[in-house]
């Protein structure tokens, strides 16, 4: 039961789930901001202090505030509802603004004040579910810190949909919980977070874009639990099932077979020693031909079938937007490797790089396109901010890949231009694009543009132009499946069907990576474990050499394909985009655990890991290993990795993998297990006292 208490001035005074007090001491820091544009794009900001006067009124335990008396904008009201229902309190709002110049762009909603206490435990949507205890850190991150949304995009923040691939957040201690669930069936654009405002309070940031309307077309549902962010996750899923209309088919029925036969994802660049920047000429594995040996080395190894997952494979410059064809060295040398890879059931997968426009490639200065953009006038097609500026953000910069522009999600040149680079992919029997790279989530950037067809700003018309583009992509894609980087956020699910995850930039955040996407949408979507792109930056890996173990076990037990970047003479490194000088990992240990993985994976894949349903994990007891980010406090983790899974004809059973060097015992269900040094044990869950 959850419970709230105003007082006469609108502010706060208790939230309550059960017995439990969430809400913090002290002044309220204010229920909403409102952020206005004007006529010519200027923003203008309104809060609880513009407002002389608030009336509270209460009825049956529901709530209703009005906001007036506005002397900035004279005769302007703001009404809050609050409404106890079975599933939790509704809140709304919807804003009454008698100005002609103003149009309303995004709410900031509803400002829930906390208790800043390291106590709580914060599940935030970001990275595929992100945990942290010391929100004080976390502002500490040099680039993943708590903000607002604006043009243009940073690819970093909990935007929604977007890097957040869920849009819910969880406070909980040991008592009890709060779920937070914008119960948004449109999927419109916000900012799913929360900050530490002062040291006593931590604030919900809840910014909803409103596409210029006055009120939310959805409620914010703030519903009380006990558990652990397993089950605030199991109230999103009970929400998300039931009121989604984009939420696609369970995907076993329509997953391609190569998927279901489990393979081995081995990824690797054909330029360079490692790096975006510097040296880019052709290395080992070019020709493509080249890494045939290495895949069969570890096809001795392993057993089962392989995806090459190719980096700097473009023939127009690496990570250079929209134009990605021909291959480097042209098409006929890729399909023979595909052809090849195909012959000895194996598949062949690229990475390509969104819907950004490069002007200029900074990891290959001899490839520009000034010329084109002023010939076909992409000027007109590009996302243009409120106060028509013109320019990107992500990967952009002279120390970075490119510099250039995004493309409007809502122009046919931008669905025709990415459906035409996928159909060639796709004729030439690639078998996986990771197309949209630096669309973090299959992010839509923001745009403004007043001439482009869509409205003036942003709002849920992003969400389905993105959609539109997704499905355009898709048919020309003729089967080739389709995905993005970091998980792809949950109304594009549909079609970005295998995505290059990336949970550890929860590490980067000053937190600890916990499986809620795979919880909700294993069943709708697959992942393969990802390059890992700046891993070793973050994390101590001299003081951690057992992590890649770690990571490898926490991706299997959690459903994802298993995953390993190669650097030069096969080997497998820490993550991509570092040095090949980088000392490595020790090979044989991560072989021994990919050896009995990878069979378990196999073993597993029909029934539970291809399709599976993920349930809350039973509690296990075992011993810790201590991992050190770089930036923040050593974390301890488990040395037993547990999951349990419902599987395709309803049995259930729980994974349990030791990674570690030697031999573990843990206790479940007060039973002792012992499972083998680098492999896996499969319980059925029949054959233990769940009660």
């Amino acid at each position: 039961m959850t419970n709230i208490v105003f007082d006469n001035q609108g502010n706060v005074k208790s939230l309550r789930s059960g017995a439990v007090e969430f809400s913090s001491p002290g002044d309220s820091l204010g229920l909403f901001i409102i952020q206005f544009r004007d006529s010519i794009g200027n923003p203008f900001r309104l809060t609880e202090e513009n407002f002389a006067n608030c009336t509270v009124t209460e009825k049956d335990g529901n709530f209703t505030l009005v906001y007036d008396t506005c002397n900035d904008v004279p005769d302007s009201t703001v009404e809050v509802t609050v409404l106890h229902k079975a599933d939790g309190l509704h809140w709304n709002i919807s804003i009454d603004c008698k100005s002609p110049f103003l149009k309303t762009e995004w709410v900031d909603f509803p400002r829930l004040h906390f208790k800043n206490d390291t106590a709580e435990k914060w599940l935030l949507p970001f990275a595929e579910g992100t945990l942290i205890s010391d929100l004080k850190k976390r502002e500490e991150s040099s680039f993943f810190k708590c903000l607002y949304a604006e043009y243009p995009m940073t690819g970093v923040t909990s935007f929604y949909p977007g890097p957040a691939p869920m849009q819910y957040e969880a406070c909980y201690n040991s008592e009890a919980g709060i779920c937070i669930i914008c119960a948004d069936p449109t999927h419109a654009p916000k900012t799913v977070d929360v900050y530490p405002a002062n040291d006593d309070a931590a604030c919900l940031m809840l910014q909803h874009f409103t596409g210029g309307k006055n009120t939310l077309e959805y409620d914010v549902i703030v519903s009380g639990f006990q558990g652990d962010w397993q089950d605030a996750t199991e109230l999103y899923r009970n929400w998300m099932e039931k009121n989604d209309p984009y939420l696609p088919a369970k995907q076993y029925s329509t997953m391609p077979q190569w998927l279901k036969d489990s393979p081995t994802f081995l990824i690797y660049s054909v330029k360079g020693q490692g790096r975006d920047l510097g040296d880019l000429r052709p290395n080992e594995y070019y020709p493509y031909n080249n890494a045939l040996p290495v895949v069969e080395r570890y096809r001795k190894l392993w057993g089962g079938s392989f995806t090459t997952v190719l980096m700097h494979w473009e023939g127009t410059a690496p990570w250079a937007p929209p134009y990605v064809w021909p291959p480097y060295g042209g098409e006929e040398e890729l399909k023979n490797f595909v052809e090849t890879m195909h012959a000895n059931g194996d598949r062949v997968g690229l990475y390509a790089s969104g819907i950004g426009w490069t002007q200029q490639s900074m990891t290959d200065t001899s490839y520009t396109l000034y010329e084109r953009f002023e010939k076909e006038n992409v000027g007109a097609e590009i996302c243009i901010g409120p106060r028509d500026e013109k320019f990107s953000r992500v990967c952009n910069g002279l120390k970075g890949q490119r510099i250039g522009y995004d493309l409007c999600p809502g122009r046919e040149f931008t669905a025709r231009t990415i459906s035409n680079e996928i159909r060639q992919a796709a004729a030439a029997g690639v078998d996986y694009l990771q197309f949209f790279d630096q669309n973090q989530g299959c992010a839509s950037p923001l745009c403004y543009a007043k001439n482009h067809g869509h409205p003036e700003l942003p709002g849920k018309w992003e969400t389905d132009s993105m959609r539109q583009l997704l499905k355009a992509a898709v048919e020309s894609g003729k089967g080739m499946t389709i995905g993005c980087e970091n998980a792809a956020a949950q109304p594009y699910t549909e079609y970005c069907k295998l995505n290059d995850l990336r949970y550890h930039l929860a590490w980067h955040a000053g937190g600890f990576p916990v499986p809620a996407y795979p919880y909700l949408f294993h069943e709708y979507t697959a992942g393969f474990s990802g390059n890992g792109v700046c891993l070793a930056g973050w994390i101590d890996m001299e003081k951690t050499p057992f992590f890649l173990l770690w990571q490898l076990a926490w991706n299997f037990a959690y459903g994802n394909f298993l995953s390993v970047v190669l650097k030069n003479g096969g080997d497998i490194h820490w993550n991509w985009a570092i040095p090949w000088t980088f000392p490595m990992p020790e090979q044989e240990p991560i072989c021994k655990l990919m050896t009995n993985l990878s069979s378990l994976r196999r073993e597993l894949s029909e029934n539970y890991l291809a399709a599976g349903r993920m349930l809350k994990a039973p509690k296990v007891e075992c011993g810790t290993n201590t991992i050190y980010p770089k930036r923040f406090a050593p974390v301890e983790v488990p040395r037993i990795v547990a999951s349990s899974w419902l599987g395709i004809d309803e049995k259930t059973i729980t994974i349990l993998v030791n990674y570690n060097a030697q031999e573990e015992s843990c206790k479940l269900f007060d039973k002792t297990i012992t499972i083998p040094a680098y492999d896996a044990v499969i319980i059925e869950n029949s054959v233990l006292n769940t009660n």
